[in-house]
């Protein structure tokens, strides 16, 4: 995988889910070279194990502290770039919540998480690893992974 140059920034979700886990959210990007910038949106159906009720809601917003490892990693021969959407992909993380007891303790997040954002199904094209934080309603930790639609805002 090659070093791209575009940096990720931030991002904003929300998820729920009962069993299966629906997201909704945006990905910002900006490109090093040239300060362009680009907004990511996605969709994702997500099935996962964890502790932690059946149900749950999460989000998160722009403003909210995260980040990537490093720049987006790019397959030999491939982009990543404004033609590269709409794709499907996958999204892949672990996470943990303290829920309402983070809020009674007057916590400003109460939720973080490690995820990669893979785009591309068959093949992978290209990919990210992210760190973020945000709120939750119910305390819990556990894995996901689901497949995903992404598209230019």
């Amino acid at each position: 995988m090659l070093r791209s140059p575009w940096k990720f920034e931030t991002s904003e979700e929300k998820s729920g889910s009962l069993f299966l886990g629906l997201s909704f959210g945006k990905l910002y990007f900006v490109n090093e070279t040239s300060n362009e910038k680009m907004v990511v949106s996605y969709r994702s159906l997500n099935v996962g194990m964890g502790k932690g009720p059946p149900v749950g809601y999460s989000e998160s917003s722009k403003t909210d502290p995260s980040g990537a490892a490093s720049n987006v990693s790019v397959v030999e021969g491939r982009n990543f770039d404004y033609f590269s959407f709409p794709c499907r992909g996958y999204l892949i993380g672990v996470g943990a919540s303290s829920g309402i007891i983070g809020s009674i303790l007057g916590m400003d997040v109460t939720g973080g998480g490690l995820t990669i954002a893979l785009f591309g199904q068959i093949p992978v094209f290209a990919g990210v690893r992210m760190w973020g934080f945000g709120r939750a309603a119910l305390p819990g930790a556990g894995f996901t992974g689901g497949l995903a639609h992404f598209w230019l805002d």
